[in-house]
């Protein structure tokens, strides 16, 4: 993948030197505003993949599923029947994603019109909620609004938990040989050639398995691994200031806009130290002093 380099800091300071002045260099707002929002996609776009499981063709970005092993596919939004869509818009959804857009962005119930915080939360059509109620309400409710079209979706039913028996558990391949296994005593051993190892690395092996994706557009074919390691730059578990910085910048016009909105990705990195590194290309004591520098 030939993913977005991280942004120089000279070109950083610079700019921070001239607005300083009250001086807005357009060329080099476009330069550092576009390399930073080409950062920020390509962090999403990482994230997007460990979350779905779908990964982007390196020729033509077509969404590849992977085959995730259901031995431990069982986290939080990795299996398939915690998923759902909404019937307006037929996005990919969570119910969490619909109660975190609300907590984000207080929104009401009946207009979904944005909420104004005053000592509580009040709607432009006279509606009007205390903080506390307003959280417990969006715990409770099974109406929430969409976070991509704001249309009500009803919460999906919970999948029904089926009890595994050690006997009917997913049937299993030797690695050695590809003939069936049994996990017994703590170990996984073949039926036919004797294999035996502990089954708790067994489980690691098969997350680092090197999986073969075929893109079903082009017919490229690539080792997840491959892509894998060329993301270790990009991998974070907070991808939500790179989200913003680039829905938020196709919006600005103006040169002040666009000094805002780097300013405010620059801050948001400052108070979450360990960001910085992934967006700005140097080492990890400098960019904390350069950031300070530009606080101050």
């Amino acid at each position: 993948m030939n993913w977005a380099p991280r942004v120089k800091p000279i070109k950083i300071r610079q700019l921070y030197r001239y607005a300083r002045l009250g001086i807005y260099d357009d060329t080099l707002l476009h330069d550092v505003g576009w390399e930073l929002y080409a950062r920020c996609t390509d962090i999403a776009t990482v994230a997007d993949v460990y979350r779905e499981g779908r990964v982007p063709c390196p020729e033509c970005s077509t969404k590849i599923a992977r085959q995730i092993d259901p031995l431990f596919s069982t986290g939080e939004g990795g299996t398939h029947e915690h998923w759902f869509r909404c019937p307006h818009c037929t996005g990919r959804l969570l119910w969490r994603d619909c109660r975190q857009a609300l907590r984000d962005t207080p929104r009401c119930f009946d207009c979904r019109s944005v909420l104004y915080k005053e000592v509580g939360l009040r709607c432009t059509c006279g509606e009007t909620w205390s903080k506390e109620a307003y959280k417990q309400s969006v715990r409770t409710r099974v109406l929430l609004p969409c976070p991509h079209c704001l249309n009500l979706v009803r919460r999906p039913d919970t999948p029904v938990q089926t009890v595994r028996h050690r006997h009917s558990r997913p049937e299993l391949r030797c690695p050695k040989c590809q003939e069936i296994a049994i996990h017994v005593h703590g170990n996984i051993e073949c039926t036919v050639c004797g294999y035996k190892r502990r089954w708790r690395d067994y489980r690691k092996s098969l997350k680092k398995k090197d999986e073969k994706l075929e893109c079903p557009n082009c017919e490229y074919t690539f080792r997840w691994q491959t892509w894998r390691k060329s993301t270790r730059s990009l991998r974070t578990g907070n991808p939500k200031p790179a989200r913003e910085f680039a829905k938020k910048w196709l919006r600005c016009r103006t040169p002040q806009q666009r000094m805002i909105q780097i300013d405010t990705l620059l801050q948001t990195l400052h108070g979450r130290g360990p960001l910085a590194p992934l967006f700005i290309d140097s080492g990890e004591h400098n960019i904390r002093q350069m950031l300070d520098d530009l606080s101050s």
